[in-house]
């Protein structure tokens, strides 16, 4: 009796158990549809193969637009595609971060539409100390001479603001987080601004100022010259200047000596000490 006993308890407890792990798990979800994630972090060039991949169930109202429902679209042995731009963990997979069958990694897939690319010419200097990276935004300014050679004729504008960064040298994995001293940057402006930014490097130097990537405000250019590195006094300056009239001097003879003295209000101020007299 007794061992019978135990072992209705332990049924009973292996029953409880059971019961409280099916009350626990979350039901089956129903009309869901799986699509393609990646499984691991995936930068520019990177090629998509089957273990970098994942399918995960999704809401059908929550599945973005160029999703892949199908690993095969994606990775099969008739495919060869590669990463546009940066995709993270489990993040969906869609058609415009991929390349087509048979693509590859070249700057004019990640180009916007109406966009263009052009490259200028940096140095360490202006090129924001190697900072700049792919994916961040700068404003382009201007320095050039408006008259002649002299450096008081020299100007600087803000010509182009708020642009993207398609790529540093050759680099254009915006996922890259050490600065590289760059010789030449890609930037993805207009065609209008294209234009300016081809003739702006003929006439003068160009320079770029990293933005905050928050903030794409633009704000009020204003032309600076030479003159302006020093500040100057207001022209309705409230201080009063004073002039300081000569107060009149007198000249006493005694005999061969001569002494003068200041004339003021309170007296006659000589160089030999101050006498008082009243003034008629």
């Amino acid at each position: 009796m007794k061992a019978r006993g135990l072992a209705l308890l332990g049924v009973s407890a292996l029953l409880g158990f059971v019961a409280i792990a099916w009350v626990q798990k979350p039901p089956a979800p129903s009309g869901m549809v799986k699509i393609v994630v990646a499984k691991t972090a995936l930068n520019f060039g990177d090629r998509l193969t089957p273990e970098k991949l994942q399918l995960i169930e999704y809401p059908p109202a929550a599945v973005p637009p160029g999703a892949f429902n199908d690993i095969e679209q994606l990775a099969g042995p008739a495919e060869d595609r590669v990463v546009l731009r940066t995709i993270d963990p489990e993040e969906p997979i869609l058609a415009s971060k991929v390349s087509g069958t048979g693509g590859r990694a070249i700057l004019s897939t990640v180009i916007d539409k109406d966009m263009r690319a052009v490259t200028i010419s940096v140095n360490d200097v202006k090129g924001v100390a190697g900072f700049v990276q792919p994916g961040d935004r700068v404003d382009v300014l201007l320095t050039r001479n408006t008259n002649s050679n002299a450096p008081e004729d020299q100007r600087n504008d803000i010509l182009l603001q708020n642009v993207k960064v398609l790529g540093v040298d050759q680099q254009a994995d915006d996922k890259k987080d050490k600065p590289v001293v760059a010789k030449a940057v890609t930037l993805e402006v207009t065609p209008d601004d294209g234009q300016k930014l081809t003739l702006a490097a003929s006439i003068g130097n160009l320079s770029l100022a990293l933005r905050n990537f928050a903030n794409p405000d633009a704000v009020q250019p204003r032309s600076l010259s030479v003159a302006d590195l020093v500040p100057s006094k207001p022209k309705n300056d409230p201080t009063p200047v004073v002039v300081r009239k000569p107060s009149p001097k007198v000249e006493i003879l005694r005999g061969t000596d001569s002494t003068t003295y200041d004339v003021t209000k309170e007296g006659y101020q000589g160089v030999r000490g101050v006498q008082t007299a009243s003034r008629k």
